[in-house]
């Protein structure tokens, strides 16, 4: 793990440097891969109030295994919210060359799992696709949907939805025969629209779809 000084800000209005990562190897930084899962990458303490601060810098996170289509690729890139509009617009230049690219934390915690668990993560959003226009009943059209999956549950992997309702999480199980199916003529899907739209790294998100990036 490599730590540079960072300044942040709190919302007392006192603002302070903390040693924040800006690349870790999570085959080599023992407990940073349950740390990110667990919410606690990158939280601080602010020394005047005591809150708990959970800030976003750049950083790159090195996963132990290869990340599908990229040979030898294992770099997934953090990137702040703050720059979400511009990677999808492709007018941020942080971030290229890696693998894939994260914005925020819960597309970062969401990466760890993927490949962690060595799924690839293009058809992990092929099958948010599915539920946005299929099993969400549309409400991705009016709403700003998201999906994001957790892990499996026996035969079933979860993904948590938000924005269906306020203040709300849903939850949505769905078979792994599902990404079994896909799987079997990715290519093909990756070939021709919609999918060739938001599978194409290194920002692979179904967002880039929704919001006509």
């Amino acid at each position: 793990m490599h730590l540079v000084t960072r300044r942040i800000a709190c919302f007392c209005e006192n603002s302070f440097e903390a040693e924040i990562p800006d690349s870790v190897d999570l085959a080599a930084d023992e407990g940073v891969e349950q740390l990110i899962v667990q919410g606690g990458f990158m939280a601080v303490d602010c020394p005047a109030c005591g809150k708990r601060l959970t800030p976003e810098f750049p950083c790159l996170i090195s996963v132990a295994r290869e990340i599908p289509g990229v040979a030898g690729g294992r770099g997934v890139f953090l990137l702040p919210e703050a720059e979400r509009v511009a990677c999808m617009r492709g007018k941020s230049g942080a971030g290229e060359g890696h693998a894939r690219i994260a914005v925020g934390m819960p597309e970062l915690v969401e990466k760890v799992l993927i490949f962690g668990s060595g799924r690839d993560d293009r058809i992990i959003e092929i099958m948010k696709y599915y539920l946005l226009t299929g099993a969400a009943g549309g409400a991705g059209e009016d709403r700003d949907v998201t999906f994001l999956y957790r892990g499996d549950e026996g035969d079933r992997m979860v993904f948590h939805i938000r924005g269906l309702a306020e203040g709300e999480i849903g939850v949505a199980r769905l078979s792994r025969e599902i990404y079994r199916k896909i799987e079997t003529d990715l290519e093909s899907r990756l070939a021709g629209e919609p999918f060739s739209l938001f599978c194409d790294p290194p920002y692979v998100s179904i967002r880039k779809a929704e919001l006509g990036a």
